[in-house]
């Protein structure tokens, strides 16, 4: 190569090389007071969306965790409420214990029991009105789904958060079947004559056995005196008379039998006098089997056990869709618009009475009938269930879709122990008043099944708690965690390899502005051959 004083391809050389370092140590302390490796999208297009797209998760996944913290306070809350209402429904418990005992208790006491229950019942409801977690009401039903049926024998049980909304007129609800219960009947009546020397009755369910022999004991001797009062003097003491006080008193010994066994069916007589043995569930899950010494009295055969008639579970449609019943219980299976919506329907066959006429068309009497099936549910429809869904949407994930709902019952008194039959009428818990012995006894009952529905929501709540949301923070957390470190192995610089490269580049960027101004003195080598002072 020659040397020329117009091109000094040294020093361009060299000056390209110095500008190469100068931008590395550039970039390499960018990079180090940032730390990361990707300051801009021009250090690396596809690793800045990728990077960028990390980063959103990450911030989307740090907000699900603080809103599925809000939440848990927010469950916590409303289980805090439910603590206290259980508290309460214990001490109604007790007063009511308290007032049952007809011995002690005179009419001013019973007043102040139930004055305090009255406070206490209010309680409930300041509870369920003034349990409040961000200005939202969260035991007063206004977040949940709730229902109100129209028609007779139709009561609205409960929703899911799945449930549908029901359109403006409302799911329409069509029964098909009746619920019934498991029922043995006994085809011979017991009487003066069969009742000699005792008969034995046996009622087996689950295991459960309850006995009674109506020849021994004091029942047996009240037997064995009205049938010798009956044969000695059947003027005074007919048999017609007689055998039907001696079958109520043996219904009454059965069914105090019973109880004692804890076997849950109830001891009747029909109108043609003959036993039946009724279960106290509807459905088809409860059974139960009866045994008589004496054929037809209660089994068929003489000690030889008869199984009760299998009840039936309830049979119709809401919305126009299938519905599974479960006793008296109807619900709306999943994959329809009101699944999960629950239902009660309460009519169950009785009897009524019919008009009996001669063969000339004179009427002569009435006699008892069983109703069908047919006759109760005959109608195009047993009515209406409408449906408003306000159950809570949770946001508990990053995505759309990362949503749980939950349902919260409404737990005023007015809405606890519902659909429970009993002898004082009480509809709910805000009706017990136990100013009457029976008043008090149904009023346990009421309460028992109250402080139950309590304490499954409250357990409702807690898995929720513990399974929807806290388990999802965990799974939240471990996301977050990966996600960063997937974004920082992106992105992050690592410090020590650019302090390496920045101490190489300042090393090169010395030598080769050494080198520049060695190469910018070539010309003047050059010009000095031109003027002869070299």
């Amino acid at each position: 190569m020659g040397m020329s004083i117009k091109h000094n391809i040294p020093s361009l050389n060299a000056l390209r090389h110095t500008n190469n370092n100068f931008n590395g140590v550039k970039r390499n302390i960018q990079n180090l007071s940032s730390g990361l490796k990707v300051n801009t999208a021009a250090d690396g297009p596809a690793t800045l969306i990728a990077s960028e797209r990390l980063r959103g998760r990450i911030g989307s996944m740090q907000q699900a965790l603080e809103n599925t913290e809000n939440s848990v306070a927010l469950v916590q809350t409303a289980e805090g409420g439910l603590n206290e209402v259980n508290a309460v429904l214990i001490n109604l418990r007790q007063l009511v214990v308290h007032a049952a005992n007809e011995a002690i208790n005179d009419k001013k006491m019973l007043e102040a029991d139930q004055s305090e229950i009255n406070h206490l019942l209010g309680t409930i409801d300041r509870i369920a009105d003034n349990t409040i977690f961000n200005h939202r009401h969260l035991l007063d039903g206004s977040n949940g789904a709730n229902g109100v049926t129209v028609g007779e024998n139709l009561e609205f049980i409960s929703a899911k958060p799945t449930t549908q909304a029901s359109p403006e007129e409302g799911y329409e609800v069509d029964i098909t079947q009746v619920a019934t219960r498991a029922q043995a009947t006994g085809s011979t009546q017991l009487n003066t004559m069969n009742a000699k020397g005792g008969i034995q009755l046996v009622v087996t369910e689950l295991g459960r056995s309850a006995v009674l022999d109506t020849g021994k004991g004091e029942l047996g001797e009240g037997i064995e005196k009205i049938i010798k009062n009956s044969e000695q003097d059947p003027s005074t003491f007919p048999p017609e008379e007689m055998s039907a006080k001696i079958r109520t008193m043996v219904a009454r010994q059965l069914q105090k039998t019973v109880d004692e066994a804890n076997v849950n069916v109830d001891i009747l007589l029909n109108a043609e006098g003959h036993f039946v043995v009724r279960h106290r569930e509807f459905g088809d899950e409860p059974k139960f089997s009866v045994t008589s010494s004496a054929a037809g009295i209660l089994s068929p055969e003489a000690n030889f056990a008869k199984f009760a008639v299998q009840g039936k579970d309830v049979e119709g449609s809401i919305g126009q869709e299938i519905a599974l019943g479960d006793g008296q219980f109807l619900t709306a299976v999943e994959g329809t618009k009101a699944e999960g919506l629950q239902i009660r329907f309460n009519k169950e066959l009785g009897t009524r009475e019919e008009v009996v006429f001669d063969d000339k068309g004179n009427e002569v009497g009435v006699k008892i009938v069983e109703e069908t099936n047919e006759e109760l549910v005959g109608k195009p429809l047993e009515g209406f269930v409408h449906v408003a869904q306000q159950s809570v949407s949770f946001q508990v994930g990053p995505n759309t879709k990362q949503v749980t709902e939950l349902s919260i019952d409404n737990v005023r008194t007015n809405k606890l122990g519902r659909g429970i039959t009993n002898d004082s009428g009480f509809e709910s818990l805000r009706d017990i008043n136990v100013m009457t012995t029976q008043g008090a006894r149904d009023a346990m009952e009421i309460i028992d099944v109250a402080s139950d529905e309590v304490t499954k929501l409250r357990a409702k709540l807690g898995s929720f708690q513990k399974n929807a949301l806290e388990s999802n923070l965990n799974s939240l957390r471990i996301a977050e965690e990966n996600l960063t470190q997937a974004e920082s192995t992106i992105r992050d610089a690592d410090m020590a390899a650019e302090m390496s490269e920045l101490t190489s580049g300042q090393i090169l960027m010395a030598s080769s502005t050494a080198m520049l101004a060695q190469a910018n003195q070539v010309p003047q080598s050059v010009l000095g051959l031109i003027t002869g002072n070299q």
